[in-house]
């Protein structure tokens, strides 16, 4: 006789109890897998039905094995279940709280064989497990104050009338009383430094400026950098016709918007690490540190399935207005630019946003390059000297390039004529700014 099944990465056989402990790690790696799994004492590998002697305590020694054996302890079903004159004990249990470990080793399932974790996956199962790290970090500065946190709370019209009570229901606390790691990324003497970083270009050779928000609120920097970014988000018209035109923005900002708070929302602020944008003339990119979680596939994850690793911070992103319940930010992302928007290496997860056009600054500094390109030798010794020095005299820079001072004045007439120099607070006192950087 056989059962009709077959072992998979939810169902295993075992012949007898002899095996039990065999077939509670199989359980426990059926969990890690599934977070369910289904164990059968008396069936052969093939399904065939064998049989198993079964006595008065034998169903109350499975369990006592199972809570011997199986950490964090799990809620199991058992049934004695006869087949013709055959015994057969099934097994099963289900449970979320990954990673569960048999007799102190920790297994995975793989297709019918029970495989030990990776230390690297290990972690993630632990992230997955216990999806408030950031909570039950202790801070290392405990003099904290959180005047900003509450008056950002306040605008957003949140009446507070216990600043104690308010933080704790916040999860501002471990469970000892501290202030813990995200109480202080929201605190007044946060030193997270979020950084916005232009590049001259399509890759990192050449960096033209970077913005820094930080030494505040974590949700007063969020905040910065989405009204940074909301500024260059120039708008091109296109005429489609005499009578018709179309607005086309440099980039999608609800996408952006939706890529950077879920960036800080989802990032592993256990290793303060920020996450940060980068901006090039085609793109820009927003990236974040850490990785999918453990239990969530690439393909929910496109869908909208959100979970956080950090669930009181997504609670506060709530209840100030920065995020929402639905999960609807990536697939925005998806729809306005595809999956390929999204990249995952080396724990990093980095959102792609192509720009529509040209920005103008790009082209502005391309004309400018160009004009530099076209200087002559003693234009270009003057432009370069006064960058070094900005606040010589006509008669100094004469001096040392060894060019006389008639010349020299008429470079640089010639070099604010074409908007590469500027004299600043007047012809005595003043001095040179260089507006293109050679």
């Amino acid at each position: 006789m056989n059962i009709n099944l077959k072992e998979n990465e939810e169902i295993e056989f075992k012949e007898s109890l002899s095996q039990l402990d065999k077939g509670l790690k199989s359980l426990s790696a059926m969990l890690n897998k599934n977070n369910h799994g289904t164990i059968y004492f008396g069936v052969k590998d093939n399904g065939d039905i064998c049989g198993i002697s079964i006595g008065n305590n034998t169903l109350k020694d499975i369990r006592q094995r199972v809570k011997e054996l199986i950490k964090p302890q799990i809620m199991i079903h058992l049934e004695n279940k006869k087949y013709e004159d055959r015994d057969i004990i099934i097994l099963s249990a289900e449970g979320s709280d990954i990673p569960y470990s048999c007799d102190g080793r920790y297994f995975i399932r793989n297709v019918s064989s029970d495989d030990q974790i990776e230390p690297q996956l290990l972690r993630k199962m632990f992230e997955a497990g216990n999806s408030d790290l950031i909570s039950n970090y202790k801070s290392y500065n405990q003099n904290l104050t959180f005047h900003q946190f509450l008056e950002y709370n306040k605008i957003k019209g949140l009446h507070i009338t216990n600043e104690n009570s308010f933080l704790k229901s916040k999860v501002f606390f471990t469970k000892e009383g501290a202030y813990n790691l995200m109480a202080f990324i929201l605190s007044d003497q946060s030193n997270v430094s979020i950084k916005v970083v232009k590049f001259n270009g399509t890759d990192k050779s050449s960096f033209s400026e970077r913005t820094e928000y930080g030494n505040q609120c974590l949700l007063n920097s969020i905040n910065d950098v989405l009204t940074y970014i909301k500024s260059l988000n120039t708008t091109r018209v296109d005429v489609i016709s005499s009578t018709s035109r179309k607005d086309m923005p440099l980039f999608d900002y609800e996408s952006f918007r939706e890529a950077w708070i879920n960036a800080c929302l989802h990032n592993r602020w256990i290793e303060m690490i920020p996450p940060s944008v980068f901006i090039y003339d085609d793109r820009i990119e927003v990236l974040s540190y850490g990785d999918l979680p453990y239990n969530l596939s690439k393909e929910s994850f496109y869908n909208g399935t959100s979970i956080p690793i950090n669930r009181a911070l997504k609670d506060i992103f709530m209840s100030v207005g920065l995020s929402e319940q639905s999960g609807h930010g990536v697939p925005i992302i998806v729809s306005h630019y595809g999956k390929d928007a999204f990249s995952f290496e080396s724990s990093t997860i980095k959102v792609t946003l192509p720009f529509a056009f040209e920005p103008d600054y790009v082209l502005g500094r391309k004309v400018r390059e160009n004009i530099v390109n076209n200087l002559n030798e003693n234009q270009r010794k003057v432009l370069n000297y006064i960058l070094e020095n900005p606040y010589s005299s006509q008669q100094e820079i004469a001096n040392k390039l060894n060019i006389s001072l008639s010349n020299i004045k008429k470079i640089t007439i010639k070099l604010q004529e074409i908007n590469l120099l500027e004299r600043k607070k007047g012809k005595k006192s003043g001095y040179w700014q260089v507006k293109l950087y050679l």
